[in-house]
């Protein structure tokens, strides 16, 4: 199996369209661990999209959608849910329609359709999930796409992606890895299983902790294995599949 792993989103430009046979998304804090939430609840699908104008037009397609994500770690006035993982119940988005506008995650999701047909999404809490899935399809070639923070390098997003590439491991012998997935690896040994040292030295996480108060989505994101949903990223739609 190789293994090519993203760091940023703009290491995406130097890949030719197509090649891999499954993607990876992750975006710990917090569009992939939101989306698990939805998911999880019972939303009947999920259109993440680029920008706010996608979202408020999209919305006008459906009987039963509501907006949801966030600029710079807030809700964005008109939508109906932000972007914290505890605000997706079955409840709020449980049979709905979920238009979903994020500054990371869901323009990396939007990126990363050009190279690869099946995509799944990962967090921490699925990490383990994400594995088997990715080791269930077989693929040849895995596309590992961490979503960054606002184009640039993301502590927490580079740490799942060595959970994630150490879980596949640990059942797939001779993996052939590039230099980016050796050291999201070597970033994961660090630090182990010990999030909250982790989360403490990410500028995204002290951002949203200690500037947003959002220190529940944190500890929240960091619940390793705690979900065995994969979802899916498909013609434009995440469901869980």
């Amino acid at each position: 199996m190789i293994v090519r792993t993203i760091l940023t989103p703009s290491s995406l430009d130097n890949l030719s369209d197509g090649g891999f046979d499954v993607a990876v998304v992750i975006d710990v804090l917090r569009a992939t661990t939101t989306l698990l939430y939805a998911i999880s609840a019972g939303a009947s699908k999920i259109v993440p999209v680029s920008t706010l104008d996608e979202a408020f037009e999209l919305e006008k397609k459906y009987d039963n959608a509501i907006l949801c994500g966030e600029r710079e770690g807030r809700k964005v006035p008109g939508f109906h849910l932000g972007n914290s993982p505890s605000e997706y119940t079955e409840e709020s988005v449980g049979g709905k329609v979920i238009i979903y506008a994020s500054t990371n995650g869901s323009v990396m999701l939007n990126k990363v359709r050009r190279f690869a047909d099946k995509i799944f999404l990962a967090s921490l809490r699925n990490v383990g999930a994400a594995a088997n899935r990715v080791i269930f399809e077989n693929p040849e070639r895995v596309l590992i796409a961490c979503s960054g923070l606002e184009r640039f390098f993301s502590l927490e997003d580079t740490y799942c992606a060595g959970m994630l590439v150490e879980k596949i491991a640990s059942k797939v012998k001779n993996l052939d890895v590039d230099d980016s997935t050796t050291m999201a690896r070597i970033l994961f040994r660090y630090f182990g299983g010990d999030t909250d040292k982790m989360f403490g030295n990410s500028v995204h996480a002290r951002y949203l902790g200690d500037k947003l108060g959002l220190k529940k989505d944190i500890i929240q994101a960091g619940e390793i294995d705690s979900d065995d949903t994969v979802p899916v990223f498909a013609d434009g739609e995440i469901a869980a599949k």
